[in-house]
């Protein structure tokens, strides 16, 4: 159960969790507002999915749909994400006595994770960054558990960065810095835009691109912003887009200057398209991107930022050996086989008690 249909980090994870799990011979049905990103790609794949509005009278509907599936269908547990399922599923839990394994991703102060911790349920932290807010809350150890974000990219053959580049209407000499993520003031694209001044007097061939869904009420915020910075011809929205992967072959790297990150499922997924990544050193990300290996971690100012991108662009050889470092890493830890697996054992233990 997902509270959000949106295409943020959450409802990916959902997807892709989803994807892992069927493959792994589970019957898997999601519910999900509705609609949205999240449903769309759910019937696409032929994931059984059900709406059901989840705010104000919505919740009792709800309620009474999974108290029926739940009996009828003797689903073993139930996995809520974001805060609104959560509450409804502890409310469930209650009612039918089956386990509720909840999901955090993002960091907040909400007594439901408190509440949820109770009898055979289970609390999955997207990162030990997570699992340390939680155990601090005064929740104990035994009902959190450490599950990272896994990604399925390693999968795809690569794509030509021409095509994207021409999809575009950017010229082919350009070298493409990346952010895929939500626009918005927490992404860090205003600081990446500033930063862009400086690394345009260096690499005047930078391009910065921004995949993701602009949020209406920032929008003015940073048209204004590129236009102050006069980058007018060297910044690209692109808005959503359902090939991550191929955008992600065009960069020559990408970046996640976030103000915060739970997890930063942006990271993996570049790294496993062979991408050195600039990240901040914020939340979770120093345990997703690593420093010199992977990628550069630096703090939340444009300058450091321009100084790492600057660095990348002018370093070729030590910025691919990064790229590499990062897919063999993601190979190893953040595939979406060993994301499932380790949810299974997250729901057999939930099962057993």
């Amino acid at each position: 159960m997902c509270s959000s249909s949106a295409t943020s980090g959450a409802e990916r994870h959902v997807f892709t969790l989803a994807q892992g799990l069927k493959k792994r011979g589970h019957h898997v049905q999601v519910l999900t507002p509705g609609p949205g990103w999240l449903l769309d790609i759910l019937q696409a794949e032929k994931i059984p999915v059900h709406t059901s509005f989840m705010k104000g009278s919505g919740w009792w509907r709800t309620m009474g749909y999974l108290v029926r599936e739940v009996r009828r269908n003797k689903i073993d547990v139930v996995h809520t994400h974001l805060t609104r399922s959560a509450y409804i599923g502890h409310a469930l839990g209650l009612i039918t006595n089956v386990p509720i394994v909840t999901s955090v991703h993002i960091a907040n102060n909400d007594q439901i994770y408190r509440r949820l911790a109770r009898k055979r349920n289970k609390l999955v932290a997207v990162s030990n960054f997570v699992r340390g807010m939680l155990h601090g809350k005064g929740i104990p150890e035994r009902f959190i558990e450490t599950v990272y974000n896994g990604t399925d990219f390693v999968d795809y053959e690569l794509t030509h960065p021409e095509a994207v580049l021409d999809e575009l209407g950017i010229p082919r000499q350009r070298r493409l810095v990346g952010l895929v993520g939500k626009v918005c003031r927490d992404k860090g694209q205003l600081e990446l835009i500033t930063a862009m001044r400086s690394i345009h007097t260096v690499h005047p061939e930078a391009h910065l691109v921004f995949v993701g869904k602009v949020e209406e009420e920032f929008r003015p915020e940073i048209e204004q912003a590129v236009i102050d910075a006069g980058l007018e011809d060297r910044v690209t929205m692109t808005g959503v887009r359902h090939d991550i992967h191929r955008m992600l072959d065009a960069f020559t790297l990408s970046t996640l200057p976030s103000h915060m990150e739970t997890f930063g499922v942006a990271a993996i997924e570049a790294m496993a398209r062979g991408k050195a990544v600039v990240a901040t050193r914020v939340g979770a990300l120093p345990e997703v991107v690593r420093h010199k290996q992977t990628g550069l971690l630096v703090d939340l100012r444009p300058a450091e930022i321009a100084e790492a991108v600057s660095y990348l662009l002018s370093n070729n050889d030590e910025r691919e050996q990064m790229g590499r470092m990062g897919r063999h890493i993601v190979e190893q830890k953040f595939t979406l086989q060993e994301m499932s697996a380790r949810f299974e054992g997250v729901y057999e233990r939930a099962v057993r008690g």
